[in-house]
């Protein structure tokens, strides 16, 4: 095995508002041998709460051919009181390691996107929001 496998589930809710709160993430992940499993947990914790981010807030702006968030007081992220439950599975393996860094930065969208349009009826194939 050359590569990391990550599968996400993730379980929302949405207000009278519209906004959405992500309650809960389930991962499942192959990553060969474990050789420090709480450096997966975190690694996988991380990545998630990056791509949650990422599809929830990750509007990047341009203006006269620069982008125009620095830094984290305008580039919105999640914040710890946000954060859902996690639930983390690592698939058993005598392979050999591969990582975990990126596995699981993008593989909870697909499931959000879903879960939302689930949750209120409309179709949303981009996530992200403005975070004003």
């Amino acid at each position: 095995m050359d590569f990391s496998y990550a599968a996400q589930a993730v379980e929302v809710s949405v207000d009278a508002d519209g906004n959405v709160k992500t309650e809960r993430v389930v991962t499942v992940v192959d990553c060969g041998r474990v050789v420090s499993p709480g450096s997966v947990e975190a690694q996988v914790q991380g990545g998630t709460i990056f791509g949650l981010s990422a599809a929830l807030f990750g509007n990047i702006s341009i203006k006269d051919g620069r982008v125009e968030q620095s830094n984290f007081h305008d580039y919105r992220v999640l914040r710890m009181n946000e954060i859902p439950a996690m639930e983390i599975h690592v698939l058993p393996s005598t392979e050999d390691p591969t990582g975990i860094g990126d596995a699981c930065h993008g593989a909870n969208h697909a499931s959000l996107a879903q879960r939302h349009s689930r949750s209120d009826g409309q179709a949303h194939p981009q996530v992200a929001h403005d975070a004003g």
